[in-house]
């Protein structure tokens, strides 16, 4: 569940990180000092403390400071998160919070509590990492506006909840988009528009990435065989989950399920 975590001081502004596509879900907080994310070239830099960042698997980013100043930060690498949370943070853009102090602090202490658990792991430390996903969810959710959270109104994304949620109970069947369709009672026309209205993408790609996702959270639970999961994915065979799944995360599923996500401790 827990595939990366670091935390303490960075001087960015001394040594910046580059910009890197992500493979993991990264939670990445400045509690202390100042940094900013880079997502584009030459963009200028906006120097936040005490924030929260979440990123999506796929997003690129780098880290910046200011001059030799030093800024404590912690950083949270996830395979998968919540679906509340999935459907508010897209591709290509990014979810910030203002943390206060006490959050800030909570932020440390929870990585501290972390630590011992990431470096040896034991028969709790599932279940400590699936509290920690859950605690920093609800601190990103309680935050966001209200009509960013509240329920879709429009009539694309009431679809597209519903679509998405009717497939992700069916991943191992692997339906395809024209029983999708005729399961929300519209064509399948009039579901590619509603994707593309609320999702800016097509219903095959969102529910491809539902069986990513999902092969993410089986790869995190244990040490199932590629073929097994393949199978409750819906893929009809190990080498076509393996292509699928590197399409999506650019590397193959044991490189992603043997490697700790994300640099060595103090590159974050």
């Amino acid at each position: 569940m827990l595939r990366y975590l670091g935390h303490g001081f960075r001087q960015f502004g001394l040594y910046p990180l580059v910009s890197k596509p992500r493979v993991n879900w990264e939670f990445y907080a400045v509690v202390n000092g100042q940094c900013a994310p880079l997502l584009k070239k030459n963009e200028t830099p906006r120097f936040k403390t005490k924030r929260l960042w979440v990123f999506r698997p796929g997003s690129s980013h780098g880290w910046v400071g200011v001059g030799a100043k030093k800024a404590y930060i912690t950083s949270f690498h996830f395979g998968s998160v919540p679906p509340q949370l999935d459907s508010l943070v897209k591709l290509d853009n990014y979810c910030e919070v203002e943390l206060n102090n006490a959050e800030a602090k909570r932020l440390v202490a929870l990585a501290d509590e972390l630590e011992p658990h990431f470096k040896k792991r034991t028969n709790l430390s599932n279940l400590l990492f699936q509290g920690a996903l859950t605690e920093l969810t609800l601190l990103v959710l309680r935050k966001i506006p209200e009509q960013i959270a509240r329920a879709p109104e429009n009539e694309a994304e009431r679809t597209v909840e519903l679509a998405t949620q009717w497939f992700s109970e069916r991943v191992q069947d692997n339906p395809p988009v024209s029983e999708v369709a005729r399961e929300m009672h519209v064509s399948v026309s009039t579901l590619r528009r509603r994707f593309h209205s609320a999702r800016r993408s097509s219903p095959a790609h969102v529910f491809e990435k539902i069986r990513i996702g999902v092969a993410m959270q089986l790869m995190t639970k244990g040490n199932s065989k590629l073929d097994a999961i393949a199978v409750e994915c819906g893929y009809s065979c190990t080498s076509d989950f393996c292509r699928a799944f590197k399409l999506f995360t650019s590397i193959t599923p044991n490189a992603w399920r043997q490697t700790l996500i994300g640099p060595p401790d103090g590159a974050d």
